[in-house]
């Protein structure tokens, strides 16, 4: 199964899409609402474009191990959001959860801030992280990442 998570008005074909607002979706659902509806190791890949940084930081932590939850050992997960440091981030006043390229790294074993994501007891969870910075003119750049889940 394919995930398209936040959905909006970017409807994928091939994908189950998921949103809460008035929009084209196949399952309603609130994203900070858990668990989610969706059987455990189920999705083989899972998408969020421009939607993680509405996410309340207070439910980051559960949405991380919905993601890892939901997720079949080497699925794929792509969030793409605006660079905390980006005009894009600030100027939207429903944006709550910045984002960098090194976010994820507490959840990636073999990256340095693993340890700390140990200390705050978030190793029950284990992705291969990729993060890049990529240019969105006019609004600033955007991070990507691909987590690879590991279980």
């Amino acid at each position: 199964m394919k995930l398209n998570l936040g959905c909006g008005t970017d409807y994928k074909e091939g994908f189950v899409n998921v949103d809460q607002g008035e929009c084209r979706c196949d399952v309603k659902h609130d994203l900070e609402s858990f668990p989610w509806p969706f059987e455990d190791s189920s999705a083989d890949e899972m998408w969020f474009q421009h939607i993680f940084e509405h996410f309340s930081p207070a439910n980051f932590l559960n949405i991380v191990r919905e993601i890892y939850r939901v997720s079949k050992n080497g699925a794929t997960v792509t969030l793409i959001s605006p660079h905390a440091g980006s005009d894009n981030y600030w100027t939207d006043p429903t944006h709550q959860m910045p984002l960098t390229a090194r976010t994820f790294d507490f959840f990636d074993r073999a990256k340095p801030l693993f340890e700390n994501g140990k200390i705050y007891g978030w190793d029950d969870v284990n992705f291969s992280v990729e993060a890049q910075v990529i240019p969105n003119p006019p609004n600033g750049p955007d991070v990507a990442h691909r987590l690879t889940v590991n279980k």
